[in-house]
């Protein structure tokens, strides 16, 4: 081992052996875990808002399916109240949109499903007949927004709310046009 050499080893023994810079050093490694920590219980605070909406937003969907028999482009003949009291396709487009905006849930990050059929402008779900079986579903992707800056790699994951139902409209399917 050579002078130069020597003279560091012993430097770096020295200062490993001298405690100044230990505090400094955790309280470093301290503030670093705390912000993760806070960062992970703000998000878990945003997805836990995120899903009320969504199981709240769920509800309506499956309690207006079962009211209407399902959700259609325009009212069925013998609905009571006729369009005005129905709420059609595109009308439940509009509040989902509104619903998750206050979210923070983007348009291309959800879908609807009723009965296995995406609720989408113009497109209606089906009917489904008195005393039939009506399931919601709802989808969204959503992201670990402040973790996803300590942890590697994709946090992307999909919330789901599942609701059932029981359709309360009876479809004439004679003559009959109702009110």
């Amino acid at each position: 081992m050579t002078y130069k050499n020597h003279f560091l080893y012993k430097k770096l023994k020295c200062k490993v052996k001298d405690k100044k810079g230990a505090m400094a050093l955790e309280i470093v490694i301290g503030i670093f875990t705390f912000i993760i920590v806070l960062c992970f219980l703000v998000d878990l605070l945003m997805l836990s808002w995120k899903f009320a909406v969504i199981s709240s937003t769920n509800s309506y969907v499956a309690r207006t399916a079962g009211i209407q028999g399902g959700i259609l482009a325009t009212a069925p003949d013998g609905f009571p109240g006729g369009n005005t009291a129905y709420i059609s396709t595109n009308e439940m487009r509009n509040k989902l949109n509104d619903n998750f905006k206050s979210a923070g849930i983007e348009s291309g990050k959800y879908s609807v499903k009723v009965n296995g059929k995406t609720v989408s402008s113009g497109a209606s779900t089906g009917e489904v007949d008195y005393r039939q079986p009506v399931t919601t579903e709802i989808n969204v992707t959503y992201k670990w927004d402040l973790m996803s800056n300590f942890v590697p790699g994709d946090l992307t994951q999909t919330m789901t709310s599942t609701r059932s139902s029981m359709s309360e409209f009876k479809y004439r399917y004679d003559t009959w046009v109702g009110e």
